[in-house]
């Protein structure tokens, strides 16, 4: 009955799969590999069908619909997956034993391949029996590699090797693709082992975990080869295995011979192929250092074709040869890890992972697999992950105003110029928007490495700019650190409050900028730095010259161009044009209804002088909005702040009967103190009921309970009105 079922199943998806929109290559693979986690979990916990979703295979949709049908559960597979006893596998065994004697060496052949890759190599006969595996499985959860299991699509379900024994033919899967939910983060190649009449003799499975988040590793073009590599290597047992049930095999060795030869030929082929397209330098090393073999990128790094960097030693490159001997002697793994490389006598800072190669009998290292990547590489990666990145364009500067043109016109012409950058103005103009569009038009490709030297602790600002050597400090990192001017190489450093900056630090600040390089606490060498300085201060350097808290050179340096923004005060054409775009931009963001700005409202934040600038104006409408009744901001919705006459104050902020004990704002002071009496407003206006008050501000039940939480309201009880 169930196989009846399962029949149905697959010939009603046969008839719609004509219908069905198939894409074989997504826009990357990170959106496929998401997306097929996304179909796995709808089709697990609902109805629906696979055959739709697209960017699935019809051959895994339809094994995923077999896999339903036969109760396989999918988060523990123990319950329908089998060992055979030892009796029971020692009889597998003796029925495979020509299989076993010819792909075991080819097998172990790679071994040293697949110990240093992260790679499980599987052999499984005819009925997905796994006979024998070569490799390593660094994945936490795994537990021992085992053989003796039944691993066929009714034990297990979808996978790589079990579709390869269904359909005879070669496939490769990734994570999610499978059934099961613990084979979500591996990557699979398989392909069928077969005879000279194409039956099946066994299945070659090469498997791969990457981790977490492995859709951010995952990449088509490098992975799709092991497939070719496998296929060859399943071909040559194979053809091995036909010579050797062959009536004719004593003439048939020769052939025998050159056909295995030809076919490791193509695998090494293969292998050189997927190496060379890797972006990382990859080089194996012996016991004394000696390169056994590297890659085209490794080659690239060294300045050396790759087939004579095989006559030269790693100690020779490494500008401190004892750092690395007692890494090799330790034989522990090494990971991200800064060394110094001297490639035609010049230094340059690599990060190092070295990955040991232990021999079983003696417990010593045979080989190291050394994995390079240049510094400034790495640190680009970094700014990448943390978002070091200008978001920011001229468009968006808000101003219609002639000052405001201005400085926009003018800092817009001096975008492109190399020299230093000295912004000035009021706290809360724009300055930062300024920088951030000057590096948009400049540098757009570069990271944007924003430091505000009033906000750092004046003990870190240095180590934070500068960065520090392994333990040039107590508590320093054990593998140092680079500093903000490192990261910035290529883009732009942005130096806020640049008049807080301790004046010790200037000099070194100033050297910097003329040598544009940068010598770490600690370290012994400078590292060569390529960025754009703008600098930013609301407060009078020249002053601060003359009272001898600013060094008179550092501030002409950076002053080659100054640019000054115009106050809030200095411009007020352009109050009511930002007053609406900050309403109408914070009423979007919070999925509110945009109110109206009311005319007394307008006259008075046009008399306003504005202090606090722009910053002040965008938090006093994000309350005004949070406060706004009816569809309209009145007067009574702007915090007291802004209320030059007390009378006027002491009118506003009188309660009336229907909110006695009501809490109102009487200072601004931060958009999340505004959030906090909003809410406490609406449990005040429904007694309580945290329902209706959900409902009054137009959140959602869990999100009332968040934010009561998170500003520590408690909930009102009857005796607190």
């Amino acid at each position: 009955m169930q196989r009846t079922k399962t029949s149905l199943a697959c010939k009603n998806y046969n008839l719609r799969k004509n219908h069905r929109k198939y894409y074989l290559k997504p826009k990357t693979d990170s959106d496929i590999w998401k997306n097929i986690l996304e179909y796995h979990r709808d089709f697990i916990s609902g109805h629906s069908d696979p055959s739709q979703f697209t960017h699935l295979r019809p051959e895994i949709a339809e094994s995923w619909i077999r896999s339903k049908a036969y109760g396989i559960d999918p988060f523990n597979p123990g319950k329908t997956s089998k060992k055979l006893e030892p009796a029971q596998f020692q009889t597998v065994l003796e029925e495979n034993k020509l299989l076993l004697s010819i792909a075991r060496p080819l097998m172990d052949a790679f071994r040293e391949f697949v110990m240093g890759s992260n790679y499980i190599l599987w052999l499984f006969d005819r009925n997905c029996i796994s006979l024998y595996c070569v490799g390593k499985n660094n994945a936490p959860h795994s537990g021992q590699l085992e053989t003796g299991y039944v691993s066929n699509e009714q034990a297990i379900g979808t996978s790589c090797h079990a579709l390869a024994m269904l359909n005879k033919q070669p496939i490769h899967m990734i994570g999610p693709e499978q059934y099961c939910v613990n084979l979500h983060e591996y990557i699979s190649s398989s392909a069928p082992i077969l005879d000279e009449k194409g039956e099946l003799l066994g299945i070659l499975s090469l498997a791969h975990w990457m981790g977490n988040k492995p859709w951010n590793k995952y990449q088509f073009n490098l992975h799709i080869h092991t497939l070719g590599w496998i296929s060859s290597l399943a071909m040559a047992i194979g053809n091995q295995l036909q010579l050797s049930q062959s009536y004719d095999y004593l003439q048939e060795i020769n052939t025998q011979v050159k056909t295995m030869n030809d076919t490791l030929v193509t695998a090494n082929r293969t292998l050189q192929a997927t190496l060379s397209y890797i972006d990382e330098g990859l080089i194996t090393i012996d016991q004394s250092g000696r390169i056994i073999n590297s890659n085209r990128e490794a080659a690239r790094i060294f300045k050396l074709d790759a087939k004579t960097l095989s006559n030269h030693n790693i100690f020779n490159f490494i500008s401190d040869p004892s750092n690395l001997t007692n890494i090799l002697h330790g034989g522990k793994k090494v990971e991200y890890q800064e060394m110094e490389l001297k490639i035609t006598g010049k230094k340059e800072p690599y990060i190092v992972n070295i990955h040991p190669i232990i021999n079983p009998t003696n417990n010593t290292m045979d080989v190291a697999i050394i994995r390079l990547n240049h510094a400034s590489k790495v640190n680009a990666l970094v700014n990448t992950v943390v978002g070091a990145r200008a978001k920011f364009t001229f468009q968006d500067i808000i101003g219609n105003s002639d000052q405001m043109r201005k400085a926009k016109s003018l800092t817009e012409r001096f975008a492109d110029s190399p020299e230093n950058i000295l912004l000035t103005g009021e706290s809360g103009t724009g300055k930062e928007l300024f920088a951030q569009s000057i590096h948009n038009k400049s540098r757009p490709n570069g990271p944007f490495i924003a430091i505000n030297c009033a906000a750092m602790p004046r003990n870190l600002i240095e180590s934070e700019l500068f960065g520090y050597e392994p333990g040039a400090f107590t508590g320093a990192s054990k593998n140092g650190s680079p500093g903000k001017i490192e990261l910035a190489n290529g883009g732009t450093l942005f130096l806020d409050e640049i008049g807080d900056m301790p004046i010790e630090l200037q000099a070194v600040l100033l050297r910097v900028l003329e040598d544009k390089q940068v010598t770490r606490i600690g370290g012994k060498y400078a590292r060569s730095v390529d960025f754009r300085l703008i600098a930013a201060t609301n407060k009078k350097l020249l002053d601060l010259v003359e009272q001898k808290n600013f060094r008179e050179d550092l501030y002409f340096r950076l002053s080659v161009i100054k640019i000054d923004i115009p106050p809030l005060r200095q411009r007020s054409e352009d109050i009511l044009l930002l007053a609406e775009h900050f309403v109408q931009n914070y009423a979007r963001k919070m999925n509110l209804p945009v109110p109206e700005i009311s005319s007394a409202v307008r006259q008075k934040i046009q008399d306003y002088q504005w202090p606090g600038n722009v910053r002040q104006l965008e938090n006093v409408m994000i309350y005004a909005v949070n406060m706004a009744q009816e569809g309209i901001i009145q007067l009574e919705c702007l915090p007291s702040e802004i209320f030059k006459n007390t009378e006027e104050k002491a009118d506003l902020n009188k309660p009336d009967s229907s909110t006695k004990n009501t809490p109102h704002l009487k200072d601004l002071l931060s958009f999340k103190d505004a959030e906090a009496i909003v809410i406490r407003n609406a449990l005040a206006e429904t007694s309580g009921n945290i329902t209706a008050a959900s409902k009054l501000l137009k959140i959602s039940k869990t999100t009332m309970y968040k934010k009561m939480k998170e500003y520590e309201i408690k909930e009102l009880s009857s005796k607190d009105f």
